[in-house]
C-alpha cells in the first residue's frame, strides 16, 4: 500500500525558475496552473507555455472546425499574454484524440526541453478526467522514463522540477501554492477563452477546486493551487502504471491476448508473503500470453490462489537443490516460446511482458531485455516492509566484453528464446549463486541481445531480513569474490589480454566520468557541509570501489602479458604487420 501526503499546513512560494507548462487543449495553463505561472511571471521568471492540441473541438459538434480552432488559437494568445506569459508553443495534434499521438507528444516535449531547458515543468495529472489530459502525463512518461546519463535529454532535465497539476480531478497534493493575489488575472485571462466559458462556467470551477484547497491553509487564503512534485528518478525507476498509482491513481488494466506464449519460471522457498506480492504483479499484467511455472525448492508448499487470469503449473522439489536446479525444473516444465525469470523477492511492473513480449517480437533478437529499478526496504510496523529507496544502477547497452567481468544483467529483466536455453544447455548446479550469470554469458555466446532503456521490473533488498545469500553487503564477503572468480574462470578463453584492457579502459574512462560528476554537482547544488560530507562520503565509497575494481582487473592484463603464450601472440601479430 502507498501512503499518499496529507494536503500541507502551510502553502509554498516556488523559487523563480525558467518554467514550461504543457498544457493539452487552450485554457488548461489558466484553469490547471494560471496561478503559479502569473506569479512566476510577476517576479521576472522566463514562463513558456507548450500547447499539445489544436482546439478543433475533438468530440464536440462544431459546424467549422477550422474557424473554431483559429479562434481558440487567437484566444490563447490574449490569455497567456494576461498572464504575463512570454510565450507559447503549438503542437497542433487532434483534439480528443491526443492518446493516439503519444509519441508525437513526446517529441514536441523534447524540442520544446531542448529549446528551453527549464527548470521547472508542469504537466496535468495522470487522475484527471480527460484522456487528454492523462495522454500527456503519459507522453511524457514515455520521454522522460528513457532517459540515461550522457543521453541527449540528460543534462537537461537531471535536475528539472516537475510538478503535477491537476484541472478536473482533485490529486494528492504535497505542494500548495497561494493564488489569492493571482484571481483578478485568473479571471482576465479566462475572459479571453469566451468559446469556452460560453459552453460551460469553467472559470467557476476552476475558482472552486482553488477555494476547496484551502482547508489545510489560515483563513486569510482565499486560494490555493495544488501541485504533487516529482523528479527525473520518479519517471526513471517506475513503469507507468506504477507511477500513476504511486500518486493515487488506479491504471487501466489493458489486457493483451495476442503473441508469444511467456513462461515465467518463480523459484520459491519459504517466503509465503513475498511470494505471495510477485505473484500477484504476475497477475496484475497486461500480457495474457503468459503461464507461471513455480518452482518450490524443498520448502513448505505455499498457498496459490485457487484461481489465477494465467495459469499457473506447480512443482514442489522434495527437498532443497539449490538455485541453479529449481530453474532446470522450471525450464524443463515450461511450454512457452520464450522464458523469464522472476525470484519470490522480486516482483515486475503491470507492462512488464507486454514489453519484453513486443520487443522480441519487433526485433527478431533471441535474448532482449529492459531494466530493473534497485529498490530498498526496512521493517514497518503497519505494511511489513517500506520503501526507502529507490534507484537504476543497471541500465547499459549490450557489452559482451563487459559480461565477461561483472554482470549488469538482472536475471528478471530477460526474456529468452526457450529453444536456445536448449542449445545452450542446463543452469550450472555446481554454483550456488552467480548461476545466472554463468547462463547470460553462455547466451551471449550463441547471440546479441536486444536492450530497452525502460524500467520494467524491481530488484529488491530487505534490510535485516536475512533474505540475502550473502547478507546486506554481499560484495565484502569471501564467497562473493571466489563464485565470481569461479565463473571469470570457467570462460577464461574468452578473456584475451586485449579484452580485459579493453573493458579496463571502459571502466577507468567511467571513474573519470563520475569523478567529474561528483565535482560538478557538489559545485551546482552547493549543499550545506554536513549533506555534502554525507554524500561526498557515499560516492567517494563508490569510486575507491571502482578504482580497486580496475587495478584488479590491470593487475590481471599485466600477469596475462607476462606469460609465454602472451609474448608468442604478440610475436605473430608483429609479423603480420599488426
Amino acid at each position: 500500500m502507498i501512503r499518499q501526503p496529507l494536503p500541507p499546513g502551510v502553502p509554498t512560494t516556488p523559487s523563480p525558475a525558467s518554467t514550461l507548462a504543457l498544457a493539452p487543449h487552450f485554457d488548461d495553463e489558466v484553469l490547471g496552473c494560471g496561478g503559479l505561472l502569473a506569479q512566476l511571471a510577476r517576479v521576472g521568471s522566463a514562463v513558456r507555455v507548450l500547447f499539445l492540441s489544436d482546439g478543433a473541438g475533438g468530440a464536440e459538434r462544431i459546424a467549422d472546425r477550422a474557424a473554431y480552432a483559429r479562434r481558440r488559437g487567437e484566444e490563447a494568445a490574449v490569455a497567456v499574454a494576461r498572464l504575463g506569459v512570454s510565450g507559447f508553443d503549438r503542437a497542433d495534434l487532434p483534439d480528443g484524440d491526443l492518446a493516439s499521438h503519444r509519441l508525437a507528444i513526446g517529441d514536441a516535449i523534447r524540442r520544446a526541453l531542448l529549446a528551453q531547458r527549464p527548470g521547472r515543468l508542469l504537466v496535468p495529472s495522470p487522475l484527471e478526467v480527460s484522456a487528454d489530459h492523462r495522454a500527456v502525463f503519459a507522453a511524457l512518461h514515455d520521454l522522460l522514463s528513457a532517459v540515461r546519463s550522457g543521453s541527449e535529454l540528460s543534462p537537461v532535465v537531471e535536475r528539472l522540477e516537475i510538478l503535477v497539476y491537476e484541472v478536473n480531478h482533485p490529486g494528492y497534493p504535497d505542494l500548495l501554492v497561494d493564488v489569492s493575489d493571482e484571481l483578478d488575472a485568473l479571471g482576465e485571462a479566462m475572459a479571453a477563452y469566451a468559446s469556452q466559458e460560453g459552453r460551460h462556467p469553467y472559470l467557476r470551477a476552476a475558482l472552486g477546486l482553488r477555494s476547496f484547497r484551502t482547508h489545510t491553509l489560515s483563513p486569510g487564503i482565499e486560494a490555493a493551487e495544488a501541485y504533487r512534485r516529482l523528479e527525473l528518478s520518479d519517471f526513471t525507476t517506475r513503469g507507468h502504471s506504477s507511477l500513476v498509482e504511486s500518486l493515487g491513481g488506479i491504471a487501466p488494466r489493458v489486457e493483451i491476448r495476442e503473441g508469444p506464449l511467456v513462461s515465467v519460471v518463480v523459484r520459491t522457498k519459504d517466503r509465503p508473503r513475498l511470494l505471495a506480492e510477485a505473484l500477484a504483479s504476475l497477475f496484475a499484467g497486461s500480457y495474457g500470453r503468459a503461464e507461471v511455472v513455480l518452482v518450490n525448492d524443498g520448502g513448505k508448499p505455499p498457498e496459490i490462489p485457487a484461481r489465477t487470469p494465467i495459469p499457473v503449473t506447480r512443482i514442489d522439489l522434495p527437498e532443497n537443490r539449490g538455485r541453479a536446479a529449481a530453474a532446470n525444473a522450471g525450464i524443463a516444465a515450461a511450454r512457452g516460446d520464450y522464458v523469464a525469470f522472476l525470484d519470490d523477492d522480486d516482483v515486475v511492473e503491470r507492462e512488464h511482458l507486454a514489453v519484453l513480449a513486443g520487443l522480441a517480437s519487433a526485433s527478431g533478437q533471441r535474448v532482449v531485455y529492459t531494466d530493473a529499478a534497485v529498490t530498498v526496504h526496512e521493517p514497518d510496523v503497519d505494511e511489513g516492509w517500506k520503501c526507502v529507496e529507490r534507484r537504476l544502477p543497471y541500465s547499459r547497452d549490450f557489452d559482451r566484453d563487459r559480461l565477461l567481468v561483472d554482470n549488469y544483467i538482472p536475471f528478471h529483466t530477460l526474456l529468452m528464446e526457450r529453444s536456445l536455453l536448449a542449445e545452450v544447455g542446463e543452469l550450472d548446479t555446481a554454483l550456488p549463486f552467480f548461476e545466472d550469470w554463468d547462463l547470460i554469458l553462455r547466451l551471449s555466446r550463441r547471440t546479441s541481445f536486444t536492450h530497452l532503456a525502460r524500467v520494467t521490473c524491481e530488484y529488491r533488498h530487505f534490510r535485516g531480513s536475512g533474505h540475502q545469500i550473502l547478507g546486506e553487503r554481499a560484495r565484502e564477503h569471501d564467497e562473493f569474490a571466489r563464485r565470481k572468480a569461479q565463473v571469470i574462470a570457467k570462460h577464461r578463453d574468452l578473456l584475451s589480454p586485449a579484452t580485459l584492457a579493453g573493458v579496463v579502459d571502459g571502466l577507468r574512462a567511467e571513474a573519470v566520468f563520475a569523478t567529474e560528476a561528483t565535482a560538478s554537482e557538489r559545485a551546482a547544488r552547493g549543499r550545506e557541509a554536513a549533506e555534502l560530507g554525507s554524500a561526498f562520503s557515499e560516492q567517494s565509497r563508490t569510486l575507491r570501489s571502482t578504482w580497486a575494481e580496475i587495478e584488479r582487473l590491470n593487475a590481471l592484463v599485466r600477469e596475462m602479458e607476462g606469460t609465454r603464450a602472451w609474448r608468442l601472440h604478440r610475436f605473430f601479430e608483429r609479423v603480420r604487420g599488426r
